[in-house]
């Protein structure tokens, strides 16, 4: 009982993190490193406590910063670190394939406002638009929905 008391705390602490994130992102375009510090507390604790499997958290925060920090070498700066090192704190908590659903969806997400935004003026294509609310967006719907989003995908093709 206390374990699952612990587990649901933690998952609100999560909750409250990817809202912080992506508040302050949109708002000042930075991703704190005090809110990452707490998330990646607590996602390692989740992980122990919650019964997942330490392999696939981990290999979910290295996917995670991988192909974010691919992205973040390609695009010169185009992306931050911080959502570099967001997409790896976000892994340890979705874990694998999680991870990638999150991302998948941070992408589709993100670029349906850019376009939005440049369709109303309000952007340009050289304009600097702040991806934590993306990924804040995505980790929440992996976190709770990434099994039924995978199977609703492969139901596409097979």
């Amino acid at each position: 009982m206390k374990i699952q008391v612990l587990s649901y705390f933690l998952v609100a602490v999560f909750i409250f993190g990817l809202l912080t994130e992506a508040y302050v992102d949109f708002r000042q375009k930075i991703i704190l490193d005090e809110i990452l510090l707490v998330l990646l507390i607590a996602g390692l604790v989740y992980t122990g406590v919650s019964g997942h499997a330490w392999k696939e958290s981990l290999v979910g925060a290295l996917t995670g910063s991988g192909l974010l920090g691919l992205i973040y070498v390609l695009s010169k700066g185009g992306m931050g670190f911080g959502d570099v090192k967001y997409a790896g704190v976000l892994g340890l908590w979705t874990g694998i394939p999680g991870v990638i659903v999150a991302l998948y969806l941070a992408f589709l997400i993100g670029g349906t406002v850019a376009l939005m935004l440049c369709i109303t003026h309000k952007a340009v294509r050289e304009s600097r638009i702040p991806f934590g609310p993306c990924l804040s967006a995505g980790a929440v719907l992996s976190f709770f929905y990434s099994a039924r989003i995978l199977d609703w995908y492969w139901s596409l093709f097979l």
